[in-house]
């Protein structure tokens, strides 16, 4: 468990669930309480529905889910060659503050994380470019401006992508197709066996993209909130947009 992550402003928690016991969801509470948390963002998949319907009996609505994806890069066949100019973290880290000012705008322009608040650039830094290699995080540029990043996380000859953020205006263009085709290239370059990808489920145009480079369905993770008082009779919990 620990505070989650852009929703620290809310006194939210995040934690993972996977199965309906009282006893799990006491220790659940308990350790939320001893971080001061007073409401939870709880994650389950839909591999095990019944912890869906428990955290729907205490309360809990359902604001985000995400299909996870593989791609087999063996089987996989070679993605079309990028069709925007990219450069990468490596050959540009003098970018790192400006790849901070898209995600300022595009974390919260996510679905179901509107009311969600990025920490200082340092924070952010810590945990979106440091932990993973910059030759991965490939960017996006236009007379010098940044339109848009993305990352891979890799752990031994599997990798995952991370956020692809984009400014606004760049939205629509085939940007996002260009920096996922890029890290395939990169993963296939650098010895790595599987892609996986999180996109929710009302992110349509990239849920297609996936569907076109050979990327496979596993499962859907599901995450729920809700306060962590016992609700009163009749109680729905307030829902970001």
């Amino acid at each position: 468990m620990r505070p989650a992550q852009g929703f620290e402003h809310l006194g939210l928690a995040e934690v993972w669930l996977r199965s309906a016991d009282e006893a799990a969801w006491a220790e659940v509470r308990a350790r939320a309480e001893r971080l001061g948390a007073t409401g939870l963002e709880v994650w389950t998949t839909d591999e095990t529905p019944e912890v869906a319907a428990f955290l729907r009996a205490r309360g809990f609505g359902l604001v985000r889910s995400y299909a996870i994806s593989e791609l087999d890069l063996a089987s996989a066949p070679d993605p079309a060659p990028s069709s925007f100019p990219l450069t990468t973290l490596a050959e540009r880290p003098d970018l790192a503050l400006a790849l901070y000012e898209v995600a300022l705008v595009a974390y919260p322009d996510q679905p179901g994380r509107s009311e969600s608040q990025l920490s200082t650039f340092e924070i952010w830094r810590g945990w979106s470019l440091a932990p993973h290699p910059p030759g991965a995080c490939f960017i996006a540029l236009e007379n010098g401006a940044v339109l848009g990043y993305g990352y891979l996380t890799v752990d031994g000859d599997a990798a995952t992508h991370g956020f692809t953020a984009l400014a606004r205006g760049a939205r629509g263009r085939g940007i996002a197709g260009a920096i996922k085709r890029a890290q395939i290239a990169w993963a296939r370059q650098h010895g790595i066996r599987t892609l996986r990808a999180a996109n929710e489920l009302r992110l349509t145009q990239m849920l297609s993209l996936n569907e076109r480079l050979g990327y496979r369905v596993l499962y859907t993770e599901l995450v729920f909130r809700g306060r962590l008082e016992i609700p009163p009779t009749g109680f729905e919990p307030v829902l970001p947009a």
